[in-house]
């Protein structure tokens, strides 16, 4: 008898352990519901260790399931700053984007507007491949610079605006090179003109109107090259290419003084050549 109450005693101590076991195991599985600024605060602190992707599931959950809290913004935020910090700069920018149009009211939105050029800047590529994310770039340093005219960082951002048009002014101005050298001499007119009208405050606008009299010349468009030397001595009266565009200028003269020898040795019957068969233009 006094056996099987010892039995009994043991299977209930080892009734009532495992219990204690379970019951242990099972509390671990409860999750506990954090507020928004608790997320907030775990996501800052992943943030400040460098650990951005497990920083960025604590932001969007503060985004996502408190959209309406005082931490939203700062979520958002930091959500786009975390794919910045991880060179992940289209993610980034969709996060700073969304920051700009749908929370208008946040003090973020001017850092959040720089740091969505600052993702395209990051983008831009060397100046002879697509310049789709230059453009955009571009364009986002203009926004921030027109609806933030006092922000500290508006001479950086013009900086940035003035270095990334020296990229687009190169590629127009290489390709009118090219051109040249494939004596396609109007498309490397064309291209020529786009910087001098469009880029005429990069260090490309003063070679530019030299290589636009010198397409003009080969075209034997004599009185628009004049007109292109003179707007050059009118922007750039201190240029070192003043005496190139000098020469030039006497090339023209003597050119225009052979035709008129020319047309007056001839008279009114001689069949004259064209323009096009004078100078060996390809048509481009």
């Amino acid at each position: 008898m006094n056996q099987q109450i010892v039995v009994l005693l043991r299977m209930a101590a080892i009734f009532s352990l495992l219990s204690l076991i379970i019951a242990g195991c099972g509390s671990r599985d409860v999750t506990v519901a954090l507020s928004a600024s608790e997320h907030f605060e775990r996501g800052m602190e992943l943030y400040e260790d460098e650990d951005y992707s497990r920083a960025v599931n604590e932001f969007r959950i503060v985004v996502r399931q408190f959209s309406g809290s005082e931490y939203a913004d700062d979520a958002q935020f930091y959500m786009g700053m975390s794919y910045f910090n991880r060179g992940e700069y289209i993610l980034a920018a969709n996060e700073f984007e969304r920051l700009v149009n749908t929370m208008s009211g946040s003090p973020f939105v001017a850092d959040a507007q720089y740091k969505l050029a600052m993702s395209y800047y990051n983008l831009s590529p060397r100046y002879d491949l697509d310049q789709e994310y230059t453009y955009k770039a571009i364009d986002e340093f203009q926004a921030f610079v027109d609806f933030f005219p006092t922000n500290e960082l508006v001479p950086e951002a013009e900086g940035r605006i003035h270095e990334l048009n020296e990229k687009l002014a190169r590629k127009q101005y290489e390709n009118a090179k090219l051109y040249m050298r494939m004596r396609y001499y109007r498309a490397a007119t064309r291209y020529y003109g786009i910087v001098i009208e469009q880029y005429h405050d990069t260090e490309y606008a003063e070679s530019a109107h030299v290589g636009m009299v010198e397409a003009l010349m080969a075209r034997e468009m004599y009185d628009e090259a004049n007109e292109t030397i003179q707007q050059f001595h009118r922007r750039f009266p201190n240029s070192d290419k003043r005496s190139r565009m000098e020469t030039l200028q006497q090339r023209i003269v003597a050119e225009l003084e052979d035709e008129n020898d020319e047309d007056a040795n001839n008279g009114p019957d001689t069949p004259q050549t064209t323009t096009g068969e004078i100078s060996g233009e390809n048509e481009l």
